[in-house]
């Protein structure tokens, strides 16, 4: 966001140069596009356009096929992007506070945008035009460094950013600064110059400007400009050849005057906006294209072009009456996604067979009759298509039974549980704990139990103690993980042997151990008997106790459980309790 903070600078524009020419080229530099309109950068509708990518999905798709390092969804990767915890997202209002896992860039941009009412491509242009995370490549701390600083918001020209804005998260949702005053993000700060009303007249809100009409001039300001104001733009200069040091600007419409307010240079910000604007993003989501000399129509979504057949046409409502004509060179500029298939979940069966398919994820999937009547599907929306059209789509594999339900083959008593594409056997033994009944179980195709991939036994109930037939040992089951607990554990927590489930070994192998044991409750002292340190258990973890805090929280030596050695070695340290 560069907002100019100088106030004593002089500000002298050369109006009659201006007018009479542009400084020559400079050798190495780029010329600027001549088409180009300063006043217009993106148009209203485009702006407040929230419908484009179709979901967070669609722009992650866009992020990968630009190779952009905001594509990387691993944990280490999403931790950068410094997403707080619920409390903090509630109050900044956060559609999604407690989703219970980190989001990915593409998320988190998408939901930004949809709170927001704001474009989510304007966001990714601004990302570039900001800090280069759409192509560039960075890594280590200058990595950190951009995502932190990702759309320039709070960081005026000559100025550290404002601290409580770093970070990815914050640039996008805003902040709650150390009073518990909360500020709004970047797109909500767009939204709000590009919806500015006066006494219920929108006029939207552009720098703000001094009696010449200069934004951010040596001042004093006398207002914001507004929608059809004519303004005196400072230029930052390099980087392109015949740039004016200042230049008038007419805003033609609110987003202009947004987008201004929000960087007020021509060139490098807007203009940078508007190129990258315009390669990425051209012909809004949903038009349809072609080549002068040839019958091929193209489908214009997320940065991809799509040839599509006439009942794709017709489901999904595209208007190809009135193709826009393009030259070869605009239609390479969006990346060929080949052919649009039916939407999905589309119903369909080639003409003359009987198969029916199921359209998921871009392939068409085989149905056999028991697991088409237990998704309750209707014969009636079946869409009967020419063979040939039904061939181009690539075959998948046959369409599992619903997730989350019980099914087995034909004369076989092995229950699984299916998740997803794979299936999971349940013991009779966690099939009784988990109140299961067999009146629920579907009976499939043996394909059907067969092509989903073997994984790992469904455990018991989170939380169920567990054993195994040949071993003393009891755990207890969280989180997918089997925790060991030690025979004083099991006394202090006042278990009973009568509450622990017996499993077979294999049911007990399968479940991956955790690393450390099952402590005692939190708020316990404990010590080992050859070390006088103590500790508190919070939150599962072993903190140990300074003198000053044993003393500060009236703590008491008769409190404290004395532990053998090796047993409080199998349980988990934290940080020391100083106070």
């Amino acid at each position: 966001m560069k907002k100019k903070s100088y106030l004593n600078s002089v500000f002298v524009f050369l109006l009659i140069g201006f007018w009479l020419g542009l400084p020559a080229a400079v050798s190495g530099q780029e010329s600027f596009d001549p088409g180009f309109d300063a006043g217009y950068l993106i148009s209203d509708a485009a702006f407040a356009d929230t419908g484009t990518f179709g979901t967070s999905a669609g722009l992650q798709q866009f992020l990968e096929s630009r190779g952009s390092l905001l594509a990387d969804t691993r944990p280490e990767f999403l931790a950068l992007l410094r997403e707080p915890g619920e409390d903090l997202k509630v109050k900044l209002d956060d559609p999604k506070p407690n989703l219970g896992r980190l989001r990915t860039a593409a998320e988190l941009i998408y939901d930004a945008s949809r709170s927001a009412g704001l474009n989510p491509q304007v966001i990714v242009v601004t990302l570039h035009k900001e800090q280069s995370l759409i192509t560039g490549k960075f890594a280590g701390a200058e990595l950190q460094t951009r995502l932190d600083r990702s759309l320039g918001y709070g960081c005026p020209d000559n100025q550290p950013c404002q601290a409580s804005f770093l970070g990815f998260y914050n640039q996008l949702f805003g902040a709650v600064d150390a009073a518990g005053d909360r500020w709004i993000g970047a797109p909500k700060a767009l939204m709000r110059s590009f919806n500015y009303a006066v006494a219920g007249v929108r006029i939207g809100r552009g720098p703000l400007i001094d009696v010449d009409a200069k934004a951010y001039g040596s001042g004093p300001f006398v207002r914001a400009s507004r929608q059809g104001d004519t303004i005196v733009l400072e230029n930052t200069l390099g980087g392109f050849a015949g740039v004016p040091s200042s230049q008038f600007v007419n805003l033609k419409n609110f987003a202009t005057a947004a987008l201004y307010r929000y960087t007020p240079h021509v060139f490098n910000g807007n203009y940078n906006f508007w190129r990258y604007y315009n390669a990425w993003f051209k012909y809004p989501n949903g038009s349809v294209v072609k080549l002068l000399d040839a019958p091929e129509l193209w489908l214009i979504e997320n940065g991809r072009r799509y040839t599509f057949s006439s009942f794709v046409a017709s489901q999904r409502g595209i208007n190809s009456t009135s193709p826009i004509l393009v030259s070869p060179t605009e239609l390479q500029n969006y990346l060929d996604g080949g052919k649009l298939w039916p939407l999905e979940g589309t119903l369909i069966r080639p003409e003359g067979e009987q198969v029916v398919y199921i359209v998921s994820g871009a392939q068409k999937r085989a149905l056999t009759y028991e697991v088409f009547k237990q998704r309750r599907l209707n014969f009636a929306d079946v869409a009967v298509l020419a063979k040939a059209e039904v061939d181009e789509i690539p075959l998948g594999t046959l369409m599992p039974p619903l997730s989350d339900t019980l099914v087995k083959a034909p004369g076989q008593p092995a229950v699984y549980w299916v998740a997803g594409e794979s299936k999971r056997i349940i013991s009779y033994a966690v099939f009784k704990q988990r109140n299961f009944s067999f009146a629920n179980v579907v009976t499939v195709a043996p394909a059907n139990i067969s092509q989903l991939k073997d994984d790992l036994p469904l455990p018991p109930l989170e939380g169920t103690l567990v054993k195994a037939a040949d071993n003393p040992t009891v755990y207890q089951v969280r989180g997918g993980l089997k925790i060991a607990i030690t025979g004083t554990i099991f006394k202090l927590r006042q278990y009973k042997f009568s509450q622990v489930l017996t499993l077979s070994d294999s049911e007990v192998s399968a479940l991956a151990a955790a690393a450390f044991a099952l402590p005692p409750k939190d708020g316990t002292l404990v010590r080992a008997a050859d070390n006088p340190t103590v500790y508190l258990v919070q939150s599962e973890k072993l903190r140990p106790v300074t003198y000053s805090a044993f003393v500060a929280r009236k703590f008491k030596f008769s409190q404290v459980i004395v532990f053998d050695p090796a047993e409080l070695a199998f349980f988990e340290k934290g940080e020391s309790l100083i106070k």
